[in-house]
């Protein structure tokens, strides 16, 4: 069969979702069209780890059956989706992106691939990603089982880790939506460098049932889509409480039925480039951060500076994945097969060298300390009802670059959001010499539904996430 239109591959999941009610795009069509690109381009971008044409097919076929009686289960029924592969697929290889484990498969699907099931969505792919999620410690691209990936914007530059493959495979039209993870900008970064939107949800939303653990207090899924309203009708499909997470929490409220819309008197605190080297950041990265500050303003919004309390986040962050990731991984590390991971660095790394450097008594220190920034940030969203970010804005490096240097600068936002376990959005906000740039929208726990009309809300005054990289 004949692959379907691009026009029609990179119209999103609502619009595909409308089609295939209408009885106007057929389940099967559509994800052989998506099997066929991500046979043809997934090679070149890194993207794909398994192709799940089997499964995908048997998933359409249902589905199609399905909405041919008017048996619709919702806006994912018949939808293409690939997955990063840290989440267990039954039957199918769920390789952590690491040697070591690439020969693991799961007897059992994770808890938010059981709920893509439930809502008819087709599963087409595992997605690459940094070995381990990164959590043991990378420094090039090459640092992934499946070599390295790369932004369709691009092909030298990487797509950003550790959800390379699921922000690429988006990009690049070869799903409509992919999940990946997050423990510190590992969606975020992603949705920068492929230019694509990604949403880090509030901690526990999503049920971590059957995804790969690296920090127990930091790790988050959520979608990677071409549009706010895409991750909309993901995160509703998804969000909610598992009885086997003890962690999981009911859905944020407003969810269903998010529409475009700024609220007028929004009050959002904007913060700069502090600690971006200048030579790192481009004119147009500035003044595409500008346009977007000029939108809101048009629209209604009230923007201020704003500063996030002063504490040691990063540091803080930076202990608890330590000390976590070491605890996950205790018998790897043990064994010695560090060794065999990608990266060049754990060739001539002992056991002892991933130890945390932190005591426990520096852990129970830590998440007092971790308390008291949960409360400030509390009193900072009393004064602002959003937070306006800069989203990594500065070019992709090289797959084989050495990102210690490129990407050697202070992430306070990041480190905060995530150990207080706020969500954020990515958002494509202009490109610069080619390539996109990005902003974040960050909201205090459980505020999904504003941080996804206020972005859908940008998206209807742009076309930045409609643009098609140069495949």
């Amino acid at each position: 069969m004949a692959s379907l239109p691009d026009d029609l591959l990179f119209s999103g999941v609502a619009e595909l979702s409308e089609r295939l009610r209408a009885g106007q795009l057929s389940p099967v069509a559509l994800a052989e069209s998506c099997l066929e690109r991500l046979r043809r381009l997934g090679p070149r971008l890194g993207a794909v780890a398994t192709l799940t044409a089997e499964r995908a097919l048997l998933q359409a076929r249902a589905a199609e059956a399905e909405l041919a009686r008017g048996a619709w289960r919702g806006p994912l029924h018949g939808i293409p989706y690939g997955l990063k592969d840290l989440l267990d697929t039954r039957g199918i290889p769920t390789t952590w992106g690491a040697r070591p484990f690439a020969g693991r498969v799961p007897a059992e699907d994770a808890t938010v691939v059981t709920r893509l099931d439930a809502a008819g969505a087709v599963l087409c792919a595992k997605l690459s990603m940094i070995e381990l999620a990164g959590g043991l410690g990378y420094h090039t691209g090459e640092a992934s089982l499946t070599g390295p990936c790369r932004t369709p914007w691009d092909l030298a530059r990487w797509a950003g880790g550790s959800s390379s493959g699921p922000a690429s495979a988006v990009a690049a039209g070869l799903v409509p939506f992919a999940i990946g993870s997050e423990t510190w900008g590992s969606i975020t970064c992603p949705a920068a460098f492929c230019g694509v939107t990604g949403l880090r949800p509030t901690y526990g939303v999503l049920s971590r049932i059957g995804a790969m653990p690296l920090s127990f207090t930091l790790d988050k899924l959520g979608p990677i889509t071409r549009s706010a309203l895409d991750a909309a009708l993901v995160l509703t499909a998804l969000a909610g409480e598992d009885a086997r997470d003890p962690s999981s929490i009911q859905p944020p409220p407003g969810l269903p039925g998010v529409r475009a819309e700024l609220t007028p008197g929004l009050r959002v605190a904007v913060l700069g480039f502090e600690g971006v080297p200048a030579a790192a950041l481009s004119p147009g990265t500035v003044a595409a951060y500008e346009r977007t500050q000029a939108l809101l303003r048009e629209g209604g919004a009230l923007l201020e500076p704003g500063a996030l309390p002063a504490l040691p986040w990063e540091p803080l962050a930076q202990l608890f994945l330590e000390a976590e990731a070491a605890s996950v991984f205790e018998e790897l590390i043990r064994s010695g097969r560090t060794r065999e991971l990608a990266d060049a660095s754990h060739a001539t790394r002992s056991p002892q060298d991933y130890l945390p450097r932190a005591s426990s008594a520096d852990y129970v220190r830590a998440m007092r300390l971790r308390g008291e920034g949960q409360r400030a940030m509390a009193r900072f969203f009393e004064r602002h009802d959003l937070l306006l970010a800069p989203n990594l804005p500065v070019t992709p490096p090289r797959v084989e670059e050495n990102f210690d240097a490129a990407l050697g600068y202070p992430d306070p936002l990041g480190a905060a959001g995530n150990l207080c376990g706020l969500p954020a959005l990515a958002l494509p906000m202009g490109f610069v010499q080619g390539l996109p740039v990005s902003l974040q929208l960050v909201g205090p726990p459980l505020a999904e539904a504003r941080l996804l009309s206020v972005g859908a809300w940008l998206q209807r005054r742009t076309d930045y996430h409609l643009a098609r990289p140069p495949l």
